[in-house]
């Protein structure tokens, strides 16, 4: 690694147009300075992707999550409101909730501080005349979380615009498929020893899908593809559309299972699949009859946490044969997922080098280019 990682002259080549430019240098997927950077200046700077609201159905349902190392407990109040709040006891700090579930009270495994569903402190046991006079101002600390047509975002930058305002036309492009109205059915994760950057890469390179995926992706003819970096789009997002026929929420085998179609949907959208890339780390998969979304949860320069969801409308889950049909829609995350972790692994092996090796992108790979010099306007100095 250079002795400045983040001077701007390490890469000009990486600024260069995509037939002549070079990918990001190794240690911007091994350095843990680097993964630090990215924490303050990416993460903590942008609106990040929490779930859906459907995950959430009840007052005193929860989640916790971990965005970039910080932990947060996102759970529906009495009010029916949506809150996210910092999973840390304001007593002595210690983490309030795990996994998910339903609660009446978030109380802390170690004093039994508790608090209700708004954040409130409501008791103290065996202190409680301690802490009278500042009960009020003892509550968990909430951050920002906003909702956009039933997504659910958090930010820890009080003065980002809001993510309507942040996505742009982003609404409009998805509202075919009255996304409000989807019910998240299934959550899967996965542990990968790679860098979150390169599976956002992988999810926008079209190079890899025949040599990757020749048994599953490839067998679905694309017909057309277009792209869109995020310089082209009005909002934080890279987006590219692929045209084929059938579903791409199904393997080619498995066609026949398909159910019925999304029927708001109009124009390109009846003709193939929607692949929004939220910036930083959330990517979008809407096709005829389901959407999927890739999570992307740093945890280390070389390990990030992988969630993959799917997602069907309340019609198409209200269906009598859902039950027997969904199973092949997960199949094809389950089958695709697997071989993109390993191409990633891989990817992060070969990356470890003591000196800077020059690479190369193609014409498939722009997306790539794009996301990467998105990385370095957060990144570098000078």
């Amino acid at each position: 690694m250079q002795n400045d990682p983040f001077a701007a002259s390490h890469f000009a080549k990486v600024r260069l147009p995509p037939q002549d430019a070079e990918p990001l240098p190794h240690w911007a997927y091994t350095s843990q300075s680097w993964f630090e950077r990215e924490r303050e200046r990416i993460f903590a700077r942008s609106w990040n992707y929490l779930g859906h609201v459907s995950q959430l159905p009840k007052a005193g349902d929860y989640f916790t999550v971990e965005v970039a190392g910080i932990p947060l407990i996102v759970v529906k109040g009495q009010d029916d409101g949506i809150r996210a709040f910092f999973n840390s006891c304001r007593h002595r700090g210690t983490k309030l909730l795990s996994g998910e579930g339903q609660t009446r009270l978030i109380r802390c495994p170690y004093h039994a501080w508790a608090y209700d569903l708004s954040g409130a402190l409501q008791a103290a046991p065996l202190v409680e005349e301690d802490v009278a006079a500042r009960k009020s101002e003892l509550g968990l600390h909430a951050t920002r979380l906003e909702i956009l047509d039933g997504f659910m975002f958090v930010a820890f930058d009080a003065a980002l615009p809001s993510v309507a305002e942040t996505m742009g036309s982003l609404s409009e492009e998805w509202r075919g498929y009255d996304t409000a109205n989807l019910v998240c059915t299934r959550r899967r994760k996965w542990d990968v020893k790679a860098n979150w950057k390169l599976w956002y890469e992988n999810y926008n390179d079209s190079l890899h899908v025949p040599f990757v995926h020749p048994g599953s992706l490839a067998k679905q003819k694309v017909t057309g593809r277009q792209r869109a970096s995020q310089v082209e789009t009005d909002g934080a997002y890279i987006a590219h559309f692929t045209m084929h026929n059938g579903s791409r929420g199904l393997i080619e085998d498995d066609q026949k299972h398909a159910l019925p179609r999304f029927p708001d949907l109009s124009g390109r959208y009846v003709e193939g699949t929607y692949y929004p890339c939220l910036l930083p780390a959330t990517l979008f998969g809407m096709t005829i009859d389901c959407v999927w979304v890739f999570e992307l949860y740093p945890v280390a320069p070389d390990r990030t946490t992988l969630v993959a969801s799917s997602f069907f409308s309340r019609e198409q889950v209200a269906r009598s044969d859902f039950a027997q049909k969904a199973p092949y829609y997960y199949r094809r995350t389950d089958t695709i997922v697997p071989e993109d972790n390993a191409a990633v692994e891989r990817q992060q092996e070969g990356l470890c080098l003591p000196v800077g090796l020059s690479g190369k992108f193609t014409h498939m790979e722009t997306l790539c280019h794009a996301f990467d010099n998105w990385v370095l306007d957060q990144m570098v100095t000078g």
